[in-house]
C-alpha cells in the first residue's frame, strides 16, 4: 500500500494548493495517465473494503478538516476506478468502467458544490476537472449503453445509463449556475477561477445529450436557466469573458437557436443563430456550416434569401432549388424539393418549420407574381385593386400537369380561402369585396401595398409538441 499512500498524500497536497493544472496532472482518469498502471498493479490484491473514504481520511491531512472526509471519498473513488473490476463480458466491463467513473464524478461534484459560510464556492479551481469528467462520462456512457442488452427498467439498461449521465452533469451545471448577489459577485469576479466560468461548456454537453434523446422540453428549460442567471449572462461575460472560450459561447448560441428551430419559434431562432454566426471564428468552416444549415431556412421564411455565393462557399446546394421555388412562388417545385430532401432536412430539424410555414409564403409569392403580371398586361388597371380571377388563373397554370391534388380542381372558393388565410397572417394587407370578385389592397404608388415585405411581417406562433 506504500504506492497508494504516496498517491493519496500527493493528491491531498496538490488539492490543498488549489492548482488546477497540477490536480489534472495528478488524477488518473484513463489508462494513458502515468499513474494509472502502477496504481492498478498495486491495487489488484487490495480488498475493496480497504478502499473506502474512511480508510484515507488520516492520510489527507494537508486538506482542510471541513473538506477532508469528502476529499477522502473522492480519492477512494479514484482508486476504485484505477483498481478496475473482474467483469468477464464486454457488456459487463463497459458498465463496470462506467459506474466506477461515474462514482469519481459524483464525488468530484460533492467537492465542487461545497461553499463557505459567507457564500462563495470553495473549489472553483475544479472547473477543468469537472469538464474533463463530464466529457469522459459521456463517452463511457455511450459505450456502455450501446452494449447493454438488459430491459429498460434495469439499472444497467441503456436508458438508465443515459439518465444517470444526464443527472450527474446536470448537478455540475446546478453548481456552476448558482446565483450570486452583487456583493458576492464583486468579491469573486477578479479571481482566477469562478464556478460560473463553465456554465457554457457544461450547457453545450447537456444540449447535445438532450438533442440525442429528443428531450426538447429539457433543452428549453436549460435555455431559460441561462437567460435567468444571477448575475445576468451579459454581466458575467463582460466580467469573465477573457477566460471563456469563444467557441464555447458560439456553440451555446447555436444550441439555443437550434432549440427554437425545433420549437418553430423563428424570431428567437434567428436571434441566437445570428449571434452564433457572429461569434464563430471565420476559419471554423464546419461549425459555420452547421449554423447556416439552421439559419438559412429561418432567413428564407423571414424573407431574406441566401446568395448563391454563400451556398457554394459552405457546400449547401440542397437549398438552391428551395430558394428558386420560393422566389418564384412555385408551390409544386417547393413541395417536390421538400419531399426529395425530406430525410436530409429532418435530420437537421428544419423540415418541419419549412413544411409548416413555407407553403403559405409560396402562395403569397405566387399571388404577388400574378398581380405583377396583371399590371403589366393591363397598364390602365387601377392600382390597389384587382379581380380574384387572376389568382385562380395563376394557380391553375401553376398546377397544370403536376398531378397534385390541385391539378384541374382548384377554383374560386379555394382561392378565396387562401387569400383569407394570407390576410389573417398579415401577408396580404387588404380585404375581399362583398361580391368576393375583387381584392382591395392597402394603397401605394406601385400598387403592391397589399403585399408587405415578408421580413416586416411578424409570424404567428405555431404550437409544437415538446
Amino acid at each position: 500500500m506504500s504506492l497508494v499512500s504516496q498517491f493519496v498524500s500527493h493528491a491531498s497536497t496538490v488539492f490543498s494548493a488549489g492548482s488546477a493544472p497540477n490536480l489534472l496532472a495528478s488524477i488518473p482518469l484513463d489508462p494513458s495517465h502515468p499513474f494509472y498502471h502502477p496504481l492498478h498493479q498495486a491495487l489488484i490484491s487490495v480488498p475493496e473494503s480497504q478502499l473506502s473514504g474512511s480508510s484515507f481520511v488520516g492520510q489527507c491531512s494537508p486538506v482542510n478538516k471541513d473538506v477532508r472526509e469528502t476529499f477522502a471519498s473522492f480519492v477512494a473513488a479514484v482508486l476504485m476506478f484505477a483498481k478496475g473490476g473482474n467483469e468477464r463480458t464486454g457488456e459487463e466491463q463497459a458498465y463496470g468502467e462506467f459506474t466506477r467513473f461515474q462514482a469519481v464524478y459524483s464525488e468530484a461534484n460533492r467537492l465542487y458544490g461545497m461553499s463557505s459560510s459567507d457564500g462563495p464556492h470553495l473549489h472553483a479551481f475544479l472547473n477543468p476537472l469537472i469538464l474533463i469528467l463530464a466529457r469522459s462520462l459521456v463517452q463511457k456512457a455511450s459505450t456502455a449503453a450501446s452494449l447493454s442488452t438488459v430491459p429498460a427498467r434495469d439499472a444497467r439498461s441503456s436508458r438508465s445509463i443515459k439518465d444517470t449521465t444526464r443527472q450527474t452533469i446536470e448537478r455540475s451545471f446546478q453548481v456552476a449556475s448558482s446565483a450570486a448577489t452583487s456583493n458576492e459577485w464583486e468579491d469573486i469576479v477578479g479571481r482566477e477561477h469562478v464556478v460560473g466560468d463553465v456554465i457554457w461548456p457544461l450547457a453545450n454537453i447537456l444540449w447535445r445529450i438532450y438533442a440525442e434523446r429528443r428531450l426538447h422540453q429539457q433543452s428549453l428549460e436549460l435555455c431559460k436557466s441561462i437567460t435567468s442567471l444571477t448575475p445576468h449572462e451579459d454581466k458575467r461575460l463582460a466580467s469573465r469573458g477573457r477566460v471563456i472560450r469563444q467557441t464555447d459561447l458560439s456553440q451555446s448560441y447555436y444550441w439555443r437557436g437550434r432549440v427554437f428551430v425545433i420549437l418553430l419559434e423563428m424570431r428567437q431562432a434567428k436571434f441566437w443563430l445570428d449571434k452564433a454566426m457572429r461569434m464563430c471564428p471565420q476559419g471554423a468552416w464546419q461549425q459555420r456550416r452547421a449554423i447556416l444549415i439552421r439559419l438559412i431556412p429561418i432567413n428564407i421564411l423571414l424573407g431574406t434569401l441566401p446568395s448563391q455565393t454563400l451556398l457554394q462557399q459552405y457546400d449547401l446546394p440542397e437549398f438552391a432549388p428551395l430558394v428558386h421555388a420560393y422566389r418564384t412562388g412555385n408551390v409544386v417545385a417547393w413541395r417536390n424539393e421538400l419531399e426529395t430532401r425530406k430525410e436530409w432536412l429532418r435530420r437537421r430539424h428544419v423540415w418541419l418549420i419549412l413544411y409548416e410555414r413555407g407553403e403559405t409564403l409560396l402562395w403569397r409569392n405566387l399571388f404577388r407574381e400574378a398581380l405583377k403580371a396583371y399590371y403589366i398586361t393591363n397598364p390602365d388597371a387601377p392600382r390597389g385593386r384587382c379581380p380574384t380571377w387572376i389568382f385562380v388563373s395563376a394557380a391553375t397554370r401553376a398546377f397544370a400537369g403536376s398531378r397534385e391534388i390541385e391539378d384541374g380542381t382548384i377554383g374560386l372558393e379555394d382561392i378565396i380561402s387562401l387569400i383569407s388565410s394570407l390576410i389573417d397572417h398579415g401577408l396580404i394587407l387588404g380585404f375581399l369585396s362583398y361580391s368576393q370578385s375583387q381584392l382591395v389592397m392597402k394603397g401605394s404608388a406601385d400598387g403592391f401595398g397589399g403585399f408587405p415585405r415578408i421580413s416586416q411581417v411578424v409570424p404567428r406562433a405555431i404550437a409544437a409538441n415538446t
